[in-house]
């Protein structure tokens, strides 16, 4: 059975969304087992049988995928592609029932946006690049510019991702963090340490971003759940490397589909 993380207070009965674990899938390894990803290694066959549970999860929804690069550029989707994937991108855009729109993560923090006055919905991935590249907002841009989604309309979710406390990052990285959201309070960095390094909120950094592109802080929930910490439950890029097996570690998506 799949445990798929959802929610409350986020949407309405024409959307269905949700955030996966790696339980309940076929893989094996260090890709047990629902690895939804097969660009790390992972044997095609069992994640497509993956992707096959989680459309099943969906109403047999067509999922739809973006070969994500760590930037701002959002796909906009028409309809299901031939190959699982919308082209290269970090964020996916529609306005068209039975399309589940999928953000891969592995630490990187998933963000799924719906308009409840234009039907509309993204799913976007932002890790620290992401959030640097200003994904968040060029995805509500896009949706207002495809939809007419009005910022203060929109409703948002931040899904699982790694936590401040399991996430250290150099001092060059802080040095961008800074130079868009100012000097770093508690709220976005732990003290920094003898290097100059600290632990970063990546997801602060996201939620920060919606509220600067207009979303209500009211409309946002975020699921506190870290994928280094949780590992019976997520796939961890960083835990991975710890372990001993970098880039071999499967991923976890961020969905959202409209219903009707």
């Amino acid at each position: 059975m799949l445990d798929i993380l959802r929610a409350d207070g986020f949407g309405d009965d024409r959307i269905a969304h949700g955030f996966t674990t790696r339980t309940g899938g076929t893989s094996t390894g260090p890709y047990a087992s629902l690895n939804l990803s097969w660009s790390r290694g992972d044997d095609k066959a069992a994640v497509e049988a993956n992707r096959a549970r989680v459309s099943q999860a969906f109403g047999d929804a067509r999922l739809v995928f973006a070969n994500q690069v760590h930037g701002a550029t959002v796909l906009k989707v028409d309809a299901a592609p031939e190959d699982w994937s919308a082209g290269e991108g970090d964020a996916l855009i529609t306005n068209q029932p039975g399309l589940a729109l999928c953000a891969q993560t592995a630490d990187c923090t998933p963000v799924l946006l719906y308009d409840p006055e234009n039907a509309a919905i993204a799913a976007i991935h932002s890790g620290w690049r992401g959030v640097i590249a200003e994904v968040i907002p060029a995805a509500i841009n896009a949706l207002n510019k495809a939809y007419g989604s009005r910022p203060e309309a929109l409703q948002a979710v931040i899904g699982p991702a790694v936590a401040p406390e399991n996430y250290r990052v150099g001092p060059e990285v802080l040095e961008q963090f800074e130079v868009l959201f100012g000097p770093l309070d508690d709220g976005l960095a732990l003290p920094r340490d003898s290097e100059g390094g600290a632990g970063l909120n990546v997801s602060e950094g996201a939620r920060r971003q919606l509220l600067r592109a207009g979303v209500s802080e009211d409309a946002i929930r975020w699921l506190q759940a870290c994928t280094f910490a949780d590992a019976d439950r997520f796939f961890s890029c960083r835990r991975a490397a710890r372990d001993g097996h970098a880039g071999h570690f499967g991923g976890q998506c961020g969905v959202i589909m409209l219903t009707a």
